[in-house]
């Protein structure tokens, strides 16, 4: 009886979700370690992604070479190193049904049976991390909007505040408060261009050479300069104002709860000396 004749598929990713995955020389070992004594014809090695369809170039030649019937079966360490979204996985058990794959074998131990229900629970397993993917960011999405509907601010502080963990709350939630650095230097540049007088550039020229102004990054080397882009940046923020906009609709807008630099009020003025519209009163 002529053997078959088989692929081995080694992926690894970059992804992190995929990062404690083994690494394609350990997939090696163990696809030889168990399946040494078969006929292995030819193996692929792929540093890609699976998480989209039609992104690893080696799994199609390796699929193109099994319709052309050069090649009979598939050899990887577990079923979602061939595949973890809906379209490549039903690509694979597509071709078992059509006997095109005579037989896939996995080195992790995962076994399924070739019936319907078999080929049913590997198809599910080859793309369930992108079900769990889309919940987590459905769960994580849903988390950052209620967050934001009680106040709170999502992530890096705006220039002037830190972030810091609450050890009052009891279970070291991220917060807001003011930079003790940073805070009045910051509103006082505020207060340079609500006067009128003083344009962006100004304000910034008088932040960096007079107040010797230093942003919080790098701060073991002393902090950086403030860019003028920054400054807009900030005159811009309605943070400071201590409220915070709605993830999905930019004119909706909810009272904060870090303590706020300036008032609503100052906030439209500096809108319009930008020549920018206020925001939407609650």
């Amino acid at each position: 009886m002529e053997k078959l004749r088989y692929g081995a598929y080694m992926r690894k990713s970059t992804e992190e979700a995929e990062r404690q995955a083994l690494s394609l020389a350990s997939q090696e070992d163990k696809i030889n370690e168990r399946f040494g004594n078969l006929n292995i014809v030819l193996r692929h090695k792929e540093s890609k992604s699976a998480f989209e369809p039609d992104k690893r170039p080696k799994l199609k030649e390796l699929l193109d070479l099994i319709d052309a019937g050069k090649i009979d079966g598939i050899i990887a360490w577990h079923p979602d190193r061939l595949s973890r979204n809906e379209v490549d996985a039903s690509a694979i058990t597509w071709r078992i049904r059509q006997g095109k794959i005579k037989d896939l074998k996995f080195a992790s131990g995962f076994t399924f049976e070739n019936t319907p229900e078999g080929i049913m629970m590997l198809q599910m397993t080859m793309s369930q991390s992108q079900y769990f993917s889309a919940k987590l960011s459905k769960d994580v999405k849903r988390g950052m909007t209620k967050k934001v509907q009680m106040g709170g601010l999502i992530g890096k502080a705006p220039e002037g505040y830190l972030n810091k963990r609450d050890s009052m709350s009891g279970r070291g939630e991220a917060i807001v408060i003011k930079d003790p650095e940073r805070f009045d230097l910051m509103r006082k540049a505020f207060d340079l261009y609500l006067t009128g007088e003083y344009s962006v550039a100004a304000v910034h020229k008088i932040m960096t050479e007079e107040w010797g102004y230093k942003t919080l990054q790098r701060r073991k080397s002393g902090g950086n300069a403030m860019t003028k882009s920054n400054l807009y940046n900030v005159f811009r923020n309605e943070k400071y104002s201590g409220l915070v906009h709605d993830l999905d609709d930019p004119e909706k807008f909810y009272k904060g709860d870090s303590p706020a630099m300036i008032t609503p009020e100052e906030y439209d003025k500096v809108q319009v000396l930008l020549g920018r519209k206020g925001m939407p009163r609650l």
